[in-house]
């Protein structure tokens, strides 16, 4: 990866400043009262409009959904409606259907004393009625013979328009945004008809009506507020934003809705084929394992209570045995704490299906997961398994096993809740069991077959016997003898009633009963000290609780009470790191000075102040005394867990951890980034990290958790956000530098953007690496750098790809020339550099048509690169690829092939799933497609799609929006139609991820039509302009 490459990546990030701007009280039309409409973007502690309930607190009953989507559609419903003032809720609540909608937009277009420009809107918007509609037809045909009212989602639309009459400029925007959700509607019903699975095409319904109605709803409380239109000019743009969040969310429900249908049955034919495979007369795949394969935390819960009917229904599914589907997958959905997690330990260590490999994939960060991979792969001893590293290689091995295996395997996906995180890792296609553990009842595997329970809470009596079970067999023996004291009886009855028959809360009351420093073994002393710090316990810094989280958040609390000064202080650093594989060397840095603030009691040494100073290596092997005192008192509190050197802390602990004050808050915070900060490597003079991976590897989970941690203690309702510092800014600058060399782009933009936001000084150096406007990044470089300064070269050059890209050429060639002089001053130190600059002014010549020039400026590249890194190395598969598309687009097919395998032959061996080898056989699949070859063409496309939806697991990109409108394109060429069912599904979903990207700003301008479609002969344009430069 060049570093050029990387800082035209990290000076194009966004620094958008999302603070609401303050406004003025206005008068209100209708008498509303002022305080019924607060500007929602004020008002702290403001919850969007949506449900009372979380999303862990549903009943759900996965074999028929009907009661479950009808009662959420109610709530939300009611919730939406309250939200309005007592005026507007009076409205929307009146009778109506789609026909009072229809005549209310054929009045205003036929109104004689209408305007034009009214008349014009209002006409756009007649289809309007008709999609919505359709789609409330399927919603009541979905949910039969259950009813729902639509009367507030009609009415809200009604209210709106009237609403917006009052100016053609609301007017405008409204019509906008309801074109806008229109499209986006009719998409979701074409996906709608063609699924085969209600369950799942109901659940999707609901999710699709949410964020529709919440827009519904803030619109009308926008035009209330602000009714003259200075007032609503002003304000539009906080709206607007809030609405392209919702219209990205309903582009990705439609998105999960299509997946459903398609991917299933992209499993079904992967499944027969494998099948096939096992059956015919071939060697079997060699296993290099010794079988049973068993990877499981910890040991199996010699406490565990119940649970029967769940377990039960677990494996009636699961087995392998009967009639079940090939690949069968379960989920266990409940709130937090309701026994999940335990339930599926237990059915993994009784093992009733027999299954031959059982593996525990821990789901709560990325690293946890690309982490479990890579043990599965070490446990069944895969060729070039490595557990320490190549986690991109392990996973392509454990795929393979996994579809090709004869074993019976399960894999158990525990904590699953961010399909981002999750996407690339579900084994499609396969055969086994899968069973997952969630606080969401989203179907993850996008398995229209999938099963699942709710599991519910313990009732009164299952509480109680769960907690005389924890308590021991002396508290049991009085449960049995009837020896109980009243007193303690009626404690325990009204602590067990506090908390929600949930099993970690019980246990957890059990471990406090015990502590002879806090209950005394008494149930009396422990429940009133209970009820005292339920009454004093601190808010969260990071917003408000529910009332049974309130109750865990005060146990854990009484526990936080009880540690030492050193033990709390150390486990509110580890709060705010990554919960899995914290290394215990984190802790043992060389400069001791990083150990400050609430960690300066954890140095090996006291004396060694001094930035410059060192402690030796040998004296940071083993933790200081205090260290490992503070380690053994959590861990023996249950709080935190101790594998070799590396520690783990439960998210739940993390959750309840609470700082006794905003300076104790950012004490920690600023403790945890020295910390991180001191062993992350870092980035100097622009050149590339690649040499310091490993470690990068090791620290990423933990810098993306704080920029995590920052974003969400800065945005409302919090009071007294954190604050940013040199160093944080540093380490998240680093991180982002190495995000994008391995090509993770997404989480990359996000710690730039909460870089940005951290800054203090705008004026600094610093915010050159973290803003999106370079035009300010290149004054700074200019006014605090030399003239010949490397680092100079280095913003001419961005400036000259920013400039490329958006077709300014002659700039572009401008800011190249320059960087070229100051590369050329420097020599050989600069040789790569200047390489680099080389390729990119042959890219200005190649967009001029220029072909000859384009291919003289890349032979320099050429030339340099294969002197100053080699002629295997990465930086040359581009110097191909550029190669390449000259000759494509002078139609000499044959030459363009032999120089997109050159690429492609350099990428694979060291960057197997980078870009560039995407992009080569993207190319290549274009190559053959204009030769006629159908199925060759598809094969390298299909070989695209699976690197760039490797690289890109949480969304559809531009470059995966771009190889599914090409293999659609392909497909729809066959001569016999054999393709024609997926060749629409892909252009579907290439649709609806060109919207979404277009519709946050991604691409070119091009020309597009009433519809918000392209011109058909800018269609491939406008698929083009959503990848990268380098990768076209």
């Amino acid at each position: 990866m060049s570093s050029d490459d990387l800082a035209f990546m990290l000076d194009c990030s966004s620094s958008e400043d999302h603070s609401a701007d303050g406004f003025e009280f206005v008068e209100l039309p209708y008498r509303l009262r002022l305080s019924e409409y607060q500007p929602y973007y004020l008002v702290a502690g403001y919850m969007d409009a949506g449900f009372n309930r979380k999303g862990d607190e549903y009943d759900v009953d996965f074999d028929d959904t009907r009661a479950f989507v009808a009662e959420r559609w109610a709530e939300m419903a009611k919730s939406v409606i309250q939200e309005l003032a007592a005026a507007d809720r009076l409205i929307v609540t009146e009778p109506r259907t789609s026909q009072d909608l229809q005549m209310e937009i054929r009045q205003k277009t036929s109104e004689k004393s209408g305007s034009p420009a009214t008349k014009k809107l209002m006409f756009t918007l007649q289809p309007l009625s008709r999609t919505m509609q359709a789609l409330v037809n399927n919603f009541n045909k979905s949910i039969a013979p259950h009813e729902v009212q639509f009367d507030a989602f009609w009415g809200l639309i009604c209210l709106n328009l009237r609403l917006s009459f009052s100016s053609l400029d609301k007017l405008e925007r409204t019509v906008a945004w309801l074109s806008r959700l229109r499209r986006v509607v009719e998409l979701f019903n074409r996906c709608f008809d063609i699924c085969e699975e209600l369950n799942e095409a109901r659940l999707t319904v609901v999710e699709v009506m949410d964020p529709m109605v919440s827009i519904l709803a803030d619109s009308v409380k926008y035009l209330r507020y602000y009714p003259t239109e200075k007032d609503a000019a002003k304000a539009w743009p906080q709206l607007e934003s809030k609405i392209n969040r919702r219209l990205i969310e309903l582009d990705a429900t439609v998105k999960h809705l299509n997946d459903i249908t398609s991917l299933s049955k992209v499993n079904q034919e992967r499944q027969v084929a494998h099948l096939s495979r096992r059956h015919a007369t071939v060697p079997e795949p060699e296993e290099h394992a010794k079988f049973p394969v068993q990877m499981l935390p910890g040991g199996q819960n010699e406490n565990f209570y119940g649970r029967h009917i769940e377990l039960k229904a677990i494996n009636e599914y699961l087995d392998w045995r009967g009639s079940n589907p090939a690949l069968r997958t379960y989920t266990i959905y409940g709130r937090r704490g309701v026994g999940k997690t335990e339930i599926a330990l237990q059915y993994a260590y009784s093992n009733p299906s027999e299954f031959e490999a059982i593996f525990w994939i821990r789901c709560e960060t990325s690293v946890s997961l690309r982490q479990s991979f890579s043990d599965m792969a070490v446990a069944l001893s895969l060729p070039g398994a490595d557990g320490n590293g190549r986690h991109e290689e392990n996973l392509i091995a454990v795929q393979k096993w996994l579809k090709t295996t004869p074993r019976r395997w399960l894999l158990i996906f525990d904590n699953a809740e961010r399909e981002s995180i999750l996407k690339r890792y579900w084994p499609v296609g396969a055969n086994g069991a899968i069973l997952i553990t969630s606080r969401k009842y989203y179907n993850f595997m996008k398995d229209i077959k999938r099963r699942g329970e709710t599991v519910k809470p313990f009732n009164e009596h299952q509480s109680w016997n769960l907690l005389m079970q924890l308590l021991g067999p002396d508290w049991k023996a009085m449960d049995n003898q009837g020896s109980i004291k009243v007193s303690e009886e009626n404690a325990a009855r009204s602590f067990l009633a506090k908390l929600g028959g949930l099993a970690l809360a019980i246990q957890q009351a059990a471990n406090l009963i015990l502590n002879p420093s806090i209950g005394g073994s008494t149930i009396v002393t422990t429940y009133e000290l209970f009820k005292e710090n339920l009454r004093s316990l601190p808010e969260r810094q990071s917003g408000e609780r529910s009332e049974i989280v309130h109750s865990l958040d005060t146990l854990w609390n009484m526990t936080f009470s009880s540690l030492t000064r050193n033990a709390r202080d150390l486990l509110s650093v580890l709060s705010l790191l990554s919960p899995d594989a914290m290394p215990i060397d984190l802790f043992l840095p060389r400069r001791q000075k990083a150990l400050d603030g609430k960690l300066v009691w954890c140095r090996q040494n006291s004396s060694l102040v001094d930035d410059r100073s060192n402690a030796t290596l040998s004296s940071i092997i083993t933790p200081p005394p205090a260290l490992r005192n503070a380690l053994k008192e959590l861990i023996d509190s249950s709080l935190l867990k101790q594998e070799g050197r590396v520690l783990t802390i439960h998210r739940v602990v993390q959750e309840a951890m609470n700082y006794h004050s905003t300076e104790d808050l950012q004490a920690s915070f600023d403790s945890a980034v020295q910390l991180v900060e001191e062993a992350f490597p870092r980035q100097v003079h622009s050149y590339p990290l690649h040499k310091y991976w490993g470690m990068c590897q090791s620290y990423i989970p933990h810098g993306a958790h704080l920029s995590a941690k920052f974003s969400d203690y800065t945005r409302p309702p919090v009071d007294s956000p954190l604050k940013g510092s040199t160093r944080f800014v540093d380490l998240l600058s680093n991180c982002a530098w190495y995000l994008y060399e391995i090509s993770d782009y997404d989480v990359c933009l996000r710690i730039i953007e909460t870089a940005s936001s951290a800054t203090q000084d705008k004026n600094s150096l610093q915010i050159g690496d973290c803003r999106q406007y370079w035009e300010i990044a290149l004054k700074i470089r200019e006014n605090l750098l030399d003239e010949d300064d490397i680092d100079r070269s280095t913003i001419y050059h961005n400036m000259g790809n920013l400039e490329s890209a958006t077709e300014n050429l002659d700039a572009a060639m401008n800011y190249f020339n320059r960087a070229v002089e100051i590369r050329l001053a420097k020599g050989d130190a600069a040789a790569s550099q200047l390489a680099l600059t080389y390729l990119c002014i042959g890219r200005v010549h190649y967009l001029r048509n220029d072909f000859d020039e384009a291919s003289r400026w890349f032979a320099q590249s050429e030339a340099l690169f294969v002197r100053t890194e080699g002629a295997d190395t990465q930086f040359m598969s581009h110097v191909h690829h550029a190669y390449g598309n000259v000759e494509y687009e002078q139609k000499r097919w044959r030459s363009a092939m032999q120089s997109y395998n050159e690429c492609l032959k350099i990428a694979l061996v060291g960057t197997a799933i980078h870009p560039i080898t995407a992009a080569a056989y993207y190319s290549l699949g274009c190559v053959e497609f204009k030769l006629k070859h159908h199925e060759v063409a598809k094969g390298h496309l299909d070989k695209a799609r699976a690197i760039a939806e490797l690289r890109s697991p949480a969304r559809d990109d531009g470059t995966i929006a771009r190889i599914l409108w090409k293999t659609a394109q392909v497909m729809e060429d066959d001569a016999y139609g054999t393709y024609a069912h997926e060749a629409a599904l892909l252009r579907t979903r290439a649709e609806i991820a060109r919207r979404t990207l277009t519709g946050r700003g991604e691409g070119d301008l091009i020309s597009i039509d009433d519809d918000g479609n392209p011109d058909a002969d800018e269609e491939e344009a406008s698929y083009d302009a959503l990848v990268p430069m380098y990768f076209r």
